[in-house]
Order: C-alpha cells, then sequence, then structure tokens
C-alpha cells in the first residue's frame, strides 16, 4: 500500500478526527501514518517510504525531499505553500498541491469584519461601554464608508472577493499586485497601482492577501508603515512574516497607523511576549480566518480529492510546480 504521512502540529489542531482521511486513502490503495509527536528526524525518517506528504505548518525540507525516493506528491492543506521547498521538489519532479479554493469567501469576510470594526474603532467603544461611558464623542472622527478607500495588497483569489465585498459596503477599492494582469483590475473595477508605497498613501485601510514569499518577507516594514496616513487601519489575514511585528509595534504606539487587525503571526502560537496582544488599538484573532464549518469539510475533500487522483496516475487539479509535467 502507498504510504501517506500526515506532517504538522497545525495540521493535528485543525484535523484531530482523521477518519475521513483514512477511508479516502483506501480508494488509492494508501494508508495513512501520522506523525504527531514526532521530531524533525524522525519525520525524515518516515518519509523514506512515503508516497506522499499532507503537511499544514511544518517545513519539509531538501534533506527530507532528497531522502524519499518514492515520493509523488506533497500536498498543503492550506492556501500557501510557504513551508514547502518547491524548487527541490521541482528537481525531483515531485507534485506539490495546494488548496487555494476552500476558505477564499471566508478570508476575504473576516479581513473586511477586522477593516470595518476597526473603522468603526469598536476595539474602543466595547471597553468605553462596559467601564460605564456611553458617550458617542469618545471615538470621534469615524467616517462613512462610501469615503474611504480600501487597498488590497496581492489580487489573487482572495484578494478578488476582498474587492467585491468591499465594494458592495460603496469603498472605493484599489489594489497592488505586480502578477496580475490589467483585463482583472478593469474587469472588478478595481484602481490599480504599480508601486507599493503610492497605494499605502492613498488608502484609508489596507488588507493583505498576498503569499508569502522572498519578495514580501516583511513587506510591511518601517518605511512602508511611514507611507500609511496616520488614519488608516492594517489587517493582515495572509502570512504573519509578511508583516514586520515590531516595526508594526512601533507604529501603533506612535499613532503613525491608527490600528490593525492581525489573524497571523510569525511564530504561531504567540509566546505571550508580543506587545501587540496588549494594544488597545490592535485586534488579534488567532488564525482562524480561515475558519467556517464548511469550509473546514471542503479542506478535507479537496485535499484527498488531489491524493487519490495522484497515486492513481492522474494530474491534480491545483499545481503549484507545473512545470514538472511539462519536463517529464
Amino acid at each position: 500500500m502507498h504510504k501517506v504521512l500526515v506532517v504538522g502540529d497545525r495540521l493535528f489542531m485543525k484535523f484531530p478526527d482523521f477518519s475521513y482521511l483514512e477511508k479516502r486513502a483506501v480508494e488509492a490503495d494508501a494508508r495513512i501514518v501520522l506523525t504527531k509527536g514526532m521530531s524533525h528526524e524522525q519525520i525524515r525518517d518516515e518519509v523514506r517510504e512515503a508516497a506522499a506528504i499532507i503537511v499544514i505548518g511544518h517545513p519539509i525540507t531538501r534533506d527530507m525531499i532528497e531522502n524519499a525516493p518514492g515520493l509523488k506528491l506533497i500536498m498543503t492543506l492550506s492556501v500557501g505553500y510557504d513551508v514547502v521547498d518547491v524548487a527541490a521538489a521541482t528537481e525531483r519532479g515531485i507534485i506539490v498541491s495546494n488548496s487555494p479554493t476552500y476558505c477564499s469567501s471566508e478570508v476575504a469576510e473576516h479581513a473586511l469584519t477586522l477593516v470595518l470594526t476597526l473603522s468603526r474603532k469598536i476595539q474602543e467603544l466595547i471597553p468605553h461601554v462596559r467601564d460605564g461611558g456611553w458617550d458617542y464623542k469618545q471615538t470621534k472622527p469615524i467616517h462613512a464608508f462610501t469615503t474611504r478607500k480600501l487597498g488590497i495588497i496581492g489580487l489573487g483569489r482572495i484578494g478578488r472577493q476582498s474587492a467585491q465585498k468591499a465594494a458592495a459596503f460603496g469603498m472605493e477599492v484599489a489594489a497592488y499586485d505586480p502578477y496580475v494582469d490589467d483585463d482583472i483590475f478593469e474587469r472588478l473595477g478595481v484602481e490599480r497601482f504599480y508601486d507599493l508605497e503610492p497605494m499605502l498613501a492613498a488608502c484609508d485601510a489596507i488588507t493583505i492577501h498576498a503569499p508569502l514569499t522572498d519578495e514580501t518577507y516583511h513587506l510591511i516594514d518601517d518605511a512602508a508603515l511611514a507611507a500609511m496616513p496616520r488614519h488608516a487601519v492594517l489587517v493582515n489575514t495572509a502570512r504573519g512574516a509578511i508583516v514586520d511585528r515590531p516595526s508594526l509595534e512601533r507604529a501603533l504606539k506612535s499613532n503613525a497607523i491608527a490600528a490593525a487587525g492581525i489573524d497571523v503571526l510569525e511564530v504561531e502560537p504567540p509566546t505571550g511576549e508580543e506587545e501587540l496582544l496588549h494594544m488597545p488599538n490592535a485586534i488579534v484573532t488567532p488564525h482562524i480566518a480561515w475558519y467556517s464549518e464548511e469550509s473546514h469539510r471542503q479542506n478535507e475533500v479537496l485535499g484527498m480529492d488531489e491524493l487519490v487522483r495522484v497515486l492513481r496516475g492522474q494530474r491534480p487539479r491545483y499545481v503549484v510546480n507545473p512545470q514538472i509535467f511539462s519536463r517529464r
């Protein structure tokens, strides 16, 4: 039988019950092997005989990939695949597949919820009322959404849904994405910025929907935050390392920007020492933007659909490194 290795603490948190995965694996003459509690070295030993890896969060490194002669698929049950050494997999002709569609609407909704909450200053009103206050002037000024402009970093599936949802609230929408064609911007009615800093300066709220790459690592740093208006809010539901957390904490403490809504951190779970967790002008949620009961179910269904297809010798629907097919 094909050996399918399940890897990553976040995956075990997300899916405590593996009965569905085990049932679907039988369709491809495969068995699920759980690595919960194993060290990286133990996982590296287990991967030697694996035909596939299902992963969230745990690094799938070059040494692991080169130690697995029979490996056919690395399947990330997440939109992002930054934990996988895609170059090493591509050199070996191993398919890297992700789950890009299972939670697009949920992430866009969570991001926009944070934008709206921060713009209406709900995070300030809740403690105000709890402490006995009842004064609308507590949060002046608040502006109508129809006068606000939302800037989107990354106009992929989630970014496009965010644009449509923001437009429904009457917001102007702009975006920065050097990898998307002009016709997508035109179709969505989104103003295009070819450089990041001018968009940061022009928008009242920024939401990040880009993948984590060498190019986007700490993309939002001191200089980027300094380009934003002082009344602006920043939302990140993409990857924690896109925002340099110390830079963001400095900007929030000095009121260089008004507020931030953060669903992802560079280190998860947080250590508890992050100032961001205790700042009155920040909302931090526990990497939950992806979640609904429906998206949770769809995640495992789509992931196992891909696994079964590959182990049966078929092409998966979502391929991170499609060049391996042309090379073959």
